[in-house]
């Protein structure tokens, strides 16, 4: 087994662990949203240390948006495997990423008109993800209650506890 350390290893946001099995199966440990004021934020959550597509499954420790806030761009950028997660985590995402999509949107929208005003066509961004990305996510959901064993993989089981 290797384990990756992909965010919050120089931060304290943007946390998310790829953890690559014998056997090549990739599990992430969250996907955290990078926060923070700099551009630099803007860079890292654009980016991956790795190919969503290639992920097999990714366990959320909790909704904190510092470890679930990449999700939506995740999928969108080819994840499509299990999101298992406590039940109370699922309830709060739903919440949260929807929340964070519509407020990228918004400021990206912001950003724009501001561009556009001073002629910076060339400048122009897009959402990290929009809040259709967050509905595709949310069908790989997959929770769990508290102390019950469910099964990641062949060889992996997993256990929420408190």
């Amino acid at each position: 087994m290797k384990i990756q350390f992909c965010g919050a290893a120089r931060e304290v946001t943007g946390s998310a662990h790829l953890i690559t099995l014998e056997d090549g199966f990739k599990i992430l440990l969250d996907c955290g949203l990078y926060q923070g004021s700099s551009d630099d934020m803007l860079e890292f959550n654009e980016h991956w240390y790795f190919s969503p597509s290639e992920i097999g499954c990714l366990i959320l420790s909790h909704a904190h948006i510092d470890h679930s806030g990449r999700i939506p761009k995740l999928v969108g950028d080819g994840f499509q495997g299990d999101i298992h997660c406590t039940h109370a985590t699922r309830d709060l995402c739903s919440i949260m990423l929807l929340d964070s999509a519509k407020i990228q949107e918004m400021d990206v929208k912001y950003y724009n008109k501001r561009q556009l005003k001073r002629g910076h066509k060339d400048r122009l961004k897009e959402p990290l993800y929009t809040t259709r990305d967050v509905e595709m996510a949310w069908n790989l959901f997959d929770s769990h209650g508290y102390g019950r064993w469910f099964r990641v993989h062949d060889s992996v089981e997993a256990l929420f506890q408190d």
